[in-house]
């Protein structure tokens, strides 16, 4: 998957028997790294006994950054995604991107010479920025005069070997290290959680080769027929043109970012189209990227999938899940993830995440957290920004769902599970200023009549599927689904320029003095959230009643994952026009967007019914959050697309842009 890896170690030798014993620490002088705190639900120490000494063990090194070029490369990040800038569009490829963010030469050079001494199991270099080092547990004990202990995650069953213990980072490396993972650290990725549903039908999977297909009663479940959304009801909802035929060799692409063993189905993606008469193209081979299991495919994974090849049948789609087999410690974080993904020099051009990590990592389960873990959860977010801002500066489009935890997020601990928490835990990278953070709505008010070219499992009395024509667009409601829209504001990153008006709007007591706003204005108490910090989500969508296929079996989507999957729809159909104008796909949207929202307020439906106050199975009187609000808000953002409106916006803008602008179209 990765052509520039470079194996350095040697093999180390295993012994035959297990060993406890207690690590001689190296003599090499070291700077001391203490980390405060307790494992994060749902990793646990299941013995009190050290880890055996031969285990391996993976950790990274994520080497210090020249900071002069990182900076030029911000000062070019924000020109090249200003629609307002000559340069707008102007995208990089790989290459470009590296000549300018180059890694220190002798920080390098340290690094390769201590591993070299070293002689670990297996090194591979993900760039010039990032180690990755497997080796033995008595290894790393060693090198970094700690002790390592099991701990399990209940969740998973996967076991992985960490430390509480004081880590002596070797000084001839330790001036050139910005930050590592794999030692002590419990960053976990999660889903959006999931209300339980009933399966309703059942299909086998050969029946997907002939001409009609009829759908059996699954065992043991009553029938009861629920609305379900399906692509042709959004295309009419949100006034979606369809795509624009380009010349065959303009491709436009889409794809999904998978964790968590949840993985894709071709024959699932099959059925899909048979059921719903849509021109589904199945993923090419070379479209699936990292670990897929066909034979165990995730409700997560079938929804974003499904969505995006229903809603654009012309885009190619991809699917990628770096979870080498479910108990690698690949897959395990963002940034790991994003810096494999900007190895590829062939990647989509929209890409949608449906999963999220607390913002602060481990300082969000503790209450003493003190200013190096908290400073340590910093540098892992301000790397991981740099590999989405890469990729934005490669013309792709990155969307994040904000979760559907409300407002309070998640912090792995009992307060935040019972609403008794002081302040708002803020999901990554939902909250990361470089990419589009979309919120969640439903519908209420539904109608059942005629949709433009309705599959006949809509009129099938005995399908149990009532497909929606219409209803009033809401923020998701705690009382229909048992969750909430994720939204709020960073705790570590700052509010962008391209937000800060609306922002301060949305603070402004008479903003909805002459426009219809369904519940009075109120503020959870400022102690809770940073009113200054990148304020989430940017726009908003259908998040619940998706029709899915999984496992041969429909059903509806309720993980809220859905709303994503139909924004980065939305920008696959938008980039094949913009690349009809400029020769350029969208890239990074949110300049233009905000832009968009004060130049063509009806680009976007206001929502302003609505909160984010309660969390998925919990709501009481303790519970904080924001509601909604007419323009932007932090449970719905700027609100749902009217497609048809944006589409002639950005016509409008690109065109004038071409007359204005020398050599601006690329050829």
């Amino acid at each position: 998957m990765i052509n520039n890896n470079m194996f350095l170690g040697k093999p180390v030798h295993r012994p035959n028997e297990h060993s406890k014993t207690k690590p001689q620490p190296s003599t090499t002088k070291c700077q001391k790294v203490t980390l405060k705190g307790s494992p994060p639900h749902p990793w646990k120490k299941f013995s009190s006994e050290l880890s055996d000494s031969d285990e391996s063990t993976t950790f990274y090194l994520i080497i210090k950054q020249d900071q002069p070029a990182r900076k030029k490369f911000e000062s070019l990040f924000w020109k090249i995604t200003n629609p307002d800038s000559s340069e707008y569009q102007q995208w990089l490829t790989l290459s470009q991107i590296n000549a300018i963010l180059k890694t220190n030469t002798e920080a390098l050079n340290a690094i390769k010479r201590w591993i070299e001494k070293e002689s670990f199991l297996s090194v591979n270099f993900i760039g010039d920025d990032t180690v990755q080092i497997t080796t033995t547990v008595e290894q790393a004990s060693k090198c970094f005069s700690t002790e390592f202990h099991p701990y399990k995650n209940s969740n998973t069953e996967r076991t992985i070997h960490r430390t509480f213990n004081d880590i002596c980072l070797p000084n001839e490396i330790s001036e050139h290290v910005e930050f590592h993972l794999g030692l002590n650290d419990f960053r976990q990725i999660y889903k959006n959680p999931s209300k339980s549903h009933e399966t309703i039908r059942s299909t086998t999977v050969d029946e997907l080769d002939s001409d009609t297909i009829t759908t059996t009663v699954a065992a043991a479940n009553v029938i009861e027929t629920k609305p379900y959304i399906i692509p042709q009801f959004l295309k009419k909802y949100y006034n979606i043109p369809e795509v624009l035929k380009n010349d065959p060799s303009s491709v436009i692409s889409q794809g999904a970012l998978e964790f968590l063993g949840f993985y894709y189905s071709e024959q699932d993606l099959r059925l899909y189209g048979k059921l719903l008469e849509l021109p589904i193209k199945p993923l090419k081979k070379n479209h699936i990227r990292g670990s897929n299991n066909q034979s165990n495919p995730g409700a997560n994974s079938m929804t974003d999938i499904e969505q995006m090849a229903g809603l654009n049948p012309a885009a190619e789609t991809w699917y990628f899940n770096y979870d080498k087999s479910f108990n690698s410690s690949f897959g395990e974080n963002f940034f790991t993830t994003t810096r494999l993904l900007n190895q590829l020099d062939d990647i989509p051009q929209v890409l949608t995440i449906s999963y999220f990590e607390p913002e602060i990592g481990i300082c969000s389960t503790v209450s003493d957290c003190d200013d190096k873990t908290l400073n340590a959860a910093k540098k892992y977010i301000d790397r991981t920004n740099l590999e989405f801002m890469k990729l934005a500066m490669r013309g792709i489009t990155v969307f994040v769902l904000s979760g559907s935890s409300g407002a309070n997020g998640f912090g792995g601990n009992n307060e935040t599970v019972n609403c008794t928490n002081k302040v708002f835990y803020p999901g990554y990278p939902g909250s990361s200023s470089f990419i589009t953070s979309v919120g969640a709505t439903e519908l209420i008010n539904m109608r059942y009549e005629t949709l433009p070219h309705q599959p006949s499992i809509c009129s099938d009395k005995t399908a149990g599927v009532a497909c929606v024509s219409d209803g009033h667009e809401v923020a998701l409601s705690f009382n229909d689904t048992g969750s909430t829209s994720g939204g709020g504001f960073s705790t570590v990153m700052a509010q962008p320029s391209y937000q800060k008006d609306v922002v301060g709007r949305y603070f402004q007591e008479s903003q909805c003095q002459n426009q219809k706003s369904e519940l009075p204005k109120e503020y959870p108490p400022s102690s809770m959230y940073n009113r200054h910090g990148r304020a989430f989500p940017d726009v908003a969508a259908l998040s619940v009643y998706g029709f899915t296929v999984t496992n041969g079996i429909y059903e509806q989507s309720f993980s809220t994952s859905m709303s994503g999957p139909i924004w980065a729809d939305i920008v696959s159909i938008l980039n094949s026009y913009s690349i009809n104008i400029t020769n350029r796909t969208l890239g990074f949207l949110n300049p233009l967007l905000y832009k968009m929202a004060k130049e063509c307020p009806k680009c976007f439906k206001d929502i302003t019914s609505g909160d984010n106050i309660c969390l998925p199975g919990t709501c009481n009187d303790q519970c904080k959050g924001f509601q909604t609000s007419c323009g932007w808000d932090p449970v719905t953002g700027l609100g749902t697309p009217n497609v048809g409106k944006i589409l002639k916006y950005i016509k409008k803008s690109l065109e004038k842009k071409i007359k204005e602008t020398n050599n601006y179209r690329k050829e």
